[in-house]
């Protein structure tokens, strides 16, 4: 290790002892707050996916309950409610809310040593995931490929968990077998799909974003998520537009607008330029709800990304383009040739499987996928259920 190297992980460790002292010192000062209701997703970093959902229901239905939202430096909070308290990252106000919070609720692990953060008696902890049926291996399913802090960290993580959430018999049964977690799995759905089952909000987002960016009223939309590749290249993203998007404007009926959305894990890292070279494409790669975009998309594009069971629910078409199906290093939970989701491997076969889509065979498969392989259970009330969970576990 490097002198300077040395010296930063060093100084790094003093932070982090010298906050969670801090943390050890707020937990004397404050009590749990009956009804306080704290909330993070994605590191800190933005406020959306499932707490995002279940914070919304909250504060609807539940007046007599505080949500508070955790955000590190920097990140725009302009979507969250003014009902909603927006509190710093690693500030003693953070330290504050940590200690007293009822109910601790996010997307994804966290490290007891980095947040500050060490569960008390009287705190339950939701640990939502940020995703619902998989087809990419995780956790304990992909441990060698994961690194000793990460696993250590997931281990520790479940072992205070209070409450998981599925909205599918096979995510259920991926829960138990691979997340190191044996405890209470509620599977009435989870909130971030709640949005799929209400048309009307359909059409308010759909005006919405349509007049944000400019879009014809009865534009196309199509929507390319991929997933993140650990090379962080965008190579296997690479779609001729200038010959794709012809082929979608005859499939949809309509000229198309494609609305670009890269992994977060790419944001400021990496020159995605050559990605948006057609003027019908926008990136759209830091806007808060994938949930959203998904709900105003006429089709969805994407690879390996849990984004295709999602838009399922909304019964709209969805094509894999897949470049690097061998060389991904992941993993599968699901043989391609069994989803219902027709695969591209190269701009050629992406042009021919959209010339030629059957979407009553497409439909049919859809149905079939959803109810016996994945025993789907969402029915657009998981944030109902999960804020009367809450509500039945709450102090006294």
């Amino acid at each position: 290790m490097k002198i300077g190297d040395a010296i930063a992980w060093g100084l790094n460790r003093v932070v982090k002892l010298f906050g969670n002292i801090l943390s050890a010192v707020a937990r004397c000062c404050y009590k749990v707050k009956p009804g306080r209701v704290v909330c993070w997703a994605y590191n800190y970093k933005q406020y959306g996916c499932n707490p995002r959902y279940l914070s919304e229901y909250l504060i609807e239905h539940y007046p007599d309950i505080e949500v508070v939202w955790i955000f590190r430096r920097g990140v725009d909070t302009s979507a969250v409610d003014n009902r909603i308290r927006c509190v710093r990252f690693r500030t003693w106000e953070y330290m504050k809310m940590m200690a007293s919070a009822e109910f601790l609720v996010t997307n994804s692990r966290t490290d007891p040593w980095h947040a500050y953060w060490h569960k008390r008696p009287e705190q339950k902890y939701l640990m939502l995931w940020h995703g619902g049926a998989a087809l990419k291996r995780v956790e304990r399913d992909v441990e060698s490929k994961l690194g000793f802090s990460y696993v250590q960290k997931a281990k520790c993580d479940s072992k205070v968990c209070d409450l998981m959430i599925s909205g599918c018999r096979a995510n259920t049964e991926l829960i138990k077998r691979s997340f190191w977690y044996s405890g209470e799995i509620l599977e009435e759905g989870i909130p971030r799909n709640d949005i799929f089952f209400d048309t009307e909000a359909h059409a308010r987002l759909r005006e919405r974003i349509t007049k944000q960016y400019n879009l014809a009223a009865e534009s196309r939309i199509v929507l390319y998520a991929p997933t993140f590749r650990r090379s962080g290249s965008i190579e296997p993203y690479r779609i001729d537009w200038q010959r794709v998007i012809p082929t979608l404007e005859k499939m949809l009926g309509g000229s198309v607008t494609l609305f670009l959305r890269l992994h977060p894990n790419l944001i400021g890292k990496t020159d995605t330029s050559e990605l948006r070279n057609h003027p019908a494409v926008i990136d759209l790669t830091r806007y808060p709800d994938m949930q959203e975009l998904m709900c105003v998309s006429d089709l969805l594009v994407t690879d390996y990304s849990s984004s295709m069971f999602d838009y399922a629910m909304l019964r709209r078409p969805c094509v894999l383009f897949a470049t690097d199906l061998e060389e991904y290093d992941r993993g599968y939970y699901y043989d391609f040739s069994e989803l219902p989701f027709p695969l591209a491997r190269n701009n050629e076969q992406l042009i021919s499987l959209i010339t030629g889509f059957d979407h009553e065979r497409y439909h049919q498969r859809l149905e079939s996928f959803l109810t016996e392989r994945l025993g789907l259970k969402e029915r657009g009330v998981a944030a109902k259920m999960l804020a009367e969970w809450i509500d039945r576990n709450r102090i006294g």
